[in-house]
């Protein structure tokens, strides 16, 4: 169904040409005649007076347009999946593989999805419980150590069956789209967003027989800190840092909502591997 956009708001990181695009977007809005409001950082760069805070740019609104990288664009997700609002993405950083778009297609790109020609792709998250808590993770979910050279025990169950009890850095658990992210970084596959699954990595594993698991999406996953008197952090989407306890557990499976992604026509997951990883050199 194409997108019928009467409101949006603009997302953006701090960027030494972000001004210059926040004023095409903008321009943009204004000639598709779409209402929009600046995130605090976004109107500060344009010294706007009136802006919504970072926490509620989900509310209200009809598309979330983010100018950054993708930490910017993970800042923002678990908001856009509980109210269910799309996001676009135009990446002013380095790499971004969820900021797809290129800064320099802004003008058209913004174009064609406001004109009702975007393309819709939808991602899952995994759902993790911890404590009496409940997160969204649209890339990763992380257990780790800190900053001591010792190794951490974790014990890993999937549907109440031990799997290992994995001796190393850590472990990471990964949505398809975050396989790019520290999984791949850690020797992970690189897995397609449109593949039904969940991606395990150990980090720097001692046996180095425990390899990387792709699971079914299914599948209830628990990591369990078996470590005492070490530094252990739980970490969801780089975003939210817990420590984590002796003998505590962190519950992972995939979250009933999904992230809406808008993209202009053309726009391709494969060809974004092709540029971003330099598989063409």
């Amino acid at each position: 169904m194409p997108l019928k956009c009467k409101k949006a708001v603009i997302v953006a990181k701090p960027h030494q040409d972000v001004a210059l695009y926040l004023r095409q977007a903008i321009a943009v809005l204004d000639r598709h005649g779409v209402d929009y409001v600046l995130e605090k950082t976004a109107a500060q760069l344009l010294q706007c007076p009136e802006y919504c805070e970072r926490e509620k740019v989900a509310a209200g609104t009809d598309l979330i347009i983010v100018l950054g990288g993708d930490g910017t664009f993970l800042s923002i997700a678990h908001q856009a999946v509980e109210a269910q609002v799309p996001v676009t993405g135009f990446n002013l950083g380095m790499l971004g593989f969820l900021t797809a778009m290129k800064k320099e297609a802004l003008a058209e790109g913004l174009g064609q999805i406001l004109a009702g020609r975007g393309e819709i792709t939808h991602r899952k998250l995994l759902q993790v419980g911890f404590r009496d808590r409940t997160y969204a993770a649209l890339n990763d979910v992380v257990v780790n150590k800190g900053t001591i050279a010792r190794i951490v025990k974790l014990l890993l169950q999937i549907d109440g069956a031990t799997v290992a009890e994995v001796k190393g850095d850590g472990i990471i658990i990964a949505t398809p789209t975050g396989s790019t992210a520290y999984s791949i970084s850690a020797g992970g596959p690189i897995v397609s967003p449109d593949v039904n699954g969940i991606v395990i990595t150990p980090i720097c594993p001692h046996s180095l027989t425990f390899r990387p698991l792709v699971v079914p999406d299914a599948s209830a996953i628990s990591v369990q800190l078996l470590t005492p008197h070490m530094d252990t952090f739980l970490t969801i989407d780089g975003q939210t840092a817990l420590p984590m306890g002796f003998e505590e557990t962190v519950r992972m499976r995939i979250h009933p909502r999904q992230l809406s992604m808008l993209a202009a026509p053309g726009t391709s997951y494969y060809q974004l591997l092709y540029e971003k990883l330099n598989w063409g050199l």
